[in-house]
């Protein structure tokens, strides 16, 4: 099992950070959304639909916003992010406080479906702006921190996890794995903010937004393995050998990516980008809904405009050779 998981990582780790490096707008967009069909098909099965017409009358209903994107996008990228982080910190505190009332609750196969929809969509949307109006570096930072807690929760939980984190809904889960996640994702966002030599006080805000991002994805694996467990399944698929399905691989990043889109947004968090930035919507997109600018500084009127040599001939338009 772990060579497989291991394996399937090696592969698909430099396949994941070329797209997100490389990718043009339009194309990091329809390769994005073609994991999220998968991750639906996958959700689809969870939730309880089982024949191939209501599975992909799903997809379609998730696939035709996204096609569209372009004509509803621009009008919520102000409030999107916050019904999303809303949800997730709902979904968290609920799971933390009563795990078992939660996994008692059994909820219409419509209402799984309604949820899937919501979640899958605007993560899809979410992480595109993440991507082109924070930078490339800040969206593969997002996908490492969460990677690299989901390994140290792993190797702390199996070497060193004696507390059960939540056995109603996730057996292997650990307390000491969790603390372990939390430790890691702190030391790797000290190194990254000092890496791009951000100020000791954003260092700080970077590594709490950080924290705060790792826990809500130990919230969105939760959710999904409560779906799971609801069903009587281990994994949502088996496409990724060692790792189940799509959605077993991307679960904690469909909670997450609105928190850190939100909390770079408040704290206007930029790894790449020394100057202030606004985010303006374009008249016409190219796959991403919105697009960030550099702030250009005002014009300063006292500053006399440079001379042209007296000696620069007859013709104005063309300097001296």
């Amino acid at each position: 099992m772990f060579k497989n998981r291991l394996i399937t990582a090696l592969v698909l780790a430099p396949l994941v950070i070329a797209a997100v490096l490389l990718l043009k707008p339009t194309a990091f967009s329809a390769v994005w959304g073609g994991v999220i069909l998968l991750a639906a098909w996958e959700w689809a099965g969870v939730s309880g639909v089982d024949n191939r017409v209501g599975r992909i009358a799903f997809l379609a209903a998730l696939g035709l916003p996204m096609v569209f994107a372009s004509a509803w996008a621009p009008y919520t990228v102000d409030w999107l992010m916050w019904p999303v982080v809303a949800w997730w910190f709902a979904v968290g505190m609920l799971l933390r406080a009563r795990p078992d009332k939660a996994l008692a609750i059994r909820l219409p196969v419509g209402l799984k479906l309604g949820l899937g929809w919501f979640i899958l969509l605007t993560s899809w949307i979410l992480f595109i702006w993440l991507r082109f109006n924070f930078g490339a570096v800040q969206a593969l930072y997002l996908l490492v921190l969460i990677s690299f807690a989901d390994i140290a929760a792993y190797f702390v939980g199996r070497n060193w996890g004696f507390t059960k984190l939540m056995p109603e809904i996730s057996p292997g889960k650990t307390v000491e794995g969790l603390y372990g996640a939390l430790a890691v994702s702190a030391v790797l966002a000290v190194a990254v903010g000092l890496w791009f030599k951000l100020e000791p006080l954003t260092i700080a805000d970077f590594v709490i937004l950080s924290v705060v991002t790792v826990v809500i994805s130990v919230g969105g694996d939760l959710f999904e393995s409560l779906l799971k467990r609801q069903r009587g399944v281990k994994d949502s698929g088996s496409l990724l050998p060692g790792h189940g399905g799509v959605l077993d691989r991307i679960d904690a990043l469909l909670a997450s990516v609105a928190v850190f889109y939100a909390g770079s947004m408040l704290l206007g968090l930029f790894l790449q980008t020394a100057e202030p930035v606004t985010i303006e919507v374009p008249a016409e997109m190219e796959g991403a809904p919105v697009q960030v600018e550099p702030i250009q500084p005002e014009s300063d009127e006292s500053v006399p405009e440079p001379m042209e040599p007296e000696d620069a001939g007859t013709d104005e338009s063309a300097p001296e050779e």
